[in-house]
């Protein structure tokens, strides 16, 4: 950061070459799945660590990102939620590249059963988005609330179903049916978001995002493997063959996924940010969420931790 810049600071970490390592000092090391140096680009990062969960999700995975670290470290930019205009397609990040993998997912899974003369499985992608502020539930897509009414009280409910899955009530859904108006919702959302100024930070996210895709897939089951009955001979009825092998009608599956875009609002020092009044609640706000959600567990998860801009982003795979 500029400001940095002036104070005379310097990268303090060094990445083990060929290891996923970071040493902080002289003695600390501390390993992860994955570690990328300041000079990695968004398409590396991407690839390593977030490809393999969007192709999960045609196989009915649900799988969510965070982006965690410290205020002013580059969350946003990672996650690919700031959307400067300035941005060229290389820095495009975490949730643009992965809305044009899914897209691109759907066109080519539609044409490979058009290929092999099948019927192409039916899709349909919807969108929420979603945004904690001040411990309050705001509907990032709700295009009826103020925006700067952000102390009005939110209809939004989370609870729990007897299996122990967590659903939310009074959240705004958008259909989506182009990765183009995807991204125009995410667009609309993040502008919504509220940011302010801070002497740490001078676009600082003060509140947690969260950005989720839901995928609905209806597909022909695969066909059954071939099993010999008690006489030696193969039983077509599991295969999709009613009796005397004529073909019977064939079955469907539905897939179901999520995929949660997690950009959380950055850790802060009070004392460092120059935070009063407003800005300051808004800091303790944010500090004591991650401290209680920091044990919050998910299916598969890529944790995006990232430090000062004196530290080397590192990131690291859970499951």
């Amino acid at each position: 950061m500029a400001k940095e810049k002036i104070e005379g600071c310097h990268v303090c970490t060094l990445v083990t070459p060929g290891e996923p390592q970071v040493l902080l000092g002289k003695d600390k090391a501390f390993t992860y799945d994955y570690v990328f140096d300041i000079d990695s680009q968004q398409e590396q990062l991407y690839h390593a660590c977030v490809h393999k969960l969007i192709e999960g999700c045609f196989d009915g995975y649900h799988a969510t990102v965070f982006a965690y670290g410290q205020t002013g470290s580059g969350k946003t930019y990672s996650m690919g939620t700031g959307f400067d205009l300035s941005v060229c397609e290389e820095e495009q990040g975490i949730i643009p590249r992965a809305v044009h993998h899914l897209f691109e997912g759907i066109q080519s899974r539609r044409a490979q059963a058009l290929q092999a003369g099948v019927q192409p499985p039916d899709f349909k992608v919807s969108a929420q988005f979603l945004e904690l502020y001040n411990e309050d539930i705001l509907d990032l897509f709700d295009s009826s609330k103020d925006l700067d009414s952000r102390c009005r009280k939110s209809n939004i409910k989370i609870h729990e179903d007897a299996s122990g899955s967590i659903y939310t009530t009074g959240v705004t859904s958008r259909l989506v049916h182009s990765e183009e108006e995807m991204l125009q919702c995410l667009k609309l959302g993040a502008l919504s978001r509220t940011t302010a100024s801070t002497q740490m930070n001078a676009q600082s996210s003060r509140s947690h995002a969260i950005f989720t895709i839901h995928l609905c897939q209806m597909r022909v089951c695969p066909p059954a493997p071939h099993l010999e009955n008690g006489g030696g001979e193969l039983s077509g009825e599991l295969n999709g063959l009613g009796p005397g092998g004529t073909m019977s009608q064939p079955e469907y599956e539905t897939l179901m996924a999520k995929f949660h875009f997690v950009d959380l609002a950055g850790s802060e020092r009070l004392k460092r940010t120059g935070a009063t009044g407003e800005r300051a609640r808004e800091g303790i706000s944010i500090n004591c969420g991650l401290v209680r959600h920091a044990g919050t567990s998910v299916c598969v998860c890529v944790c995006v931790c990232v430090g000062s801009s004196a530290f080397s982003p590192m990131f690291t795979l859970q499951r």
